[in-house]
């Protein structure tokens, strides 16, 4: 068999890793409140990380249209996870924030997520530990900044760079280490 490239290893690595996320938190979002998708239940996930937005805000985090994430926090509303509340510095402008079910739903979660990770983990070295929380952090902000701005094949004229980053063909070059 011959040896696999970096490249396909790591390709290979983010198909299997998008799968699973995307499996587990389509289970977490209907652990949440049944018949929950995991796009709807996005904005729980930010706001728990992040704690109270402006819906522009939240919007902006997700990389979603307001109206879109507007739909969204109305069928968190309705579930009783999420609130919106006019923002006290701009009356016109509406704070979304988990309601405390969601809140103590998610840190339950967050509790049981670090334990799987140790549970990963548990045969790892300290030194692989280490390693790989520095690497995968790092790969993730690097390749947000590269993957987001790539031209797709055939799609003509770049459609421009996710928030405001981009590699474009440098991405094809070897990056100096730091």
């Amino acid at each position: 068999m011959a040896r696999q490239t970096l490249e396909n290893q790591v390709f290979d690595a983010m198909a299997l890793l998008t799968r699973t996320t995307e499996d587990f938190f389509e289970r977490t979002a209907g652990g949440i409140s049944p018949g929950l998708r995991r796009g709807t239940a996005s904005p729980l996930f930010v706001l728990h990380r992040t704690g109270p937005l402006r819906v522009s805000q939240l919007a902006e985090e997700l990389g979603l249209d307001r109206t879109t994430v507007t739909r969204h926090l109305d069928d968190l509303e309705s579930r009783g996870l999420a609130t919106r509340q006019p923002d006290e510095r701009d009356r016109r402008a509406l704070v979304a924030s988990l309601t405390p079910a969601a809140q103590d739903f998610l840190d339950d979660m967050r509790v049981r997520n670090r334990a799987l990770i140790r549970r990963i983990c548990a045969d790892w070295t300290p030194e692989e530990r280490a390693v790989f929380g520095r690497l995968l952090p790092r790969f993730a902000v690097e390749g947000e900044k590269v993957f987001g701005s790539a031209s797709l094949p055939g799609a003509g004229k770049s459609q421009g760079r996710a928030r405001g980053t981009g590699g474009g063909a440098s991405s094809e070059r070897e990056q100096p280490r730091r």
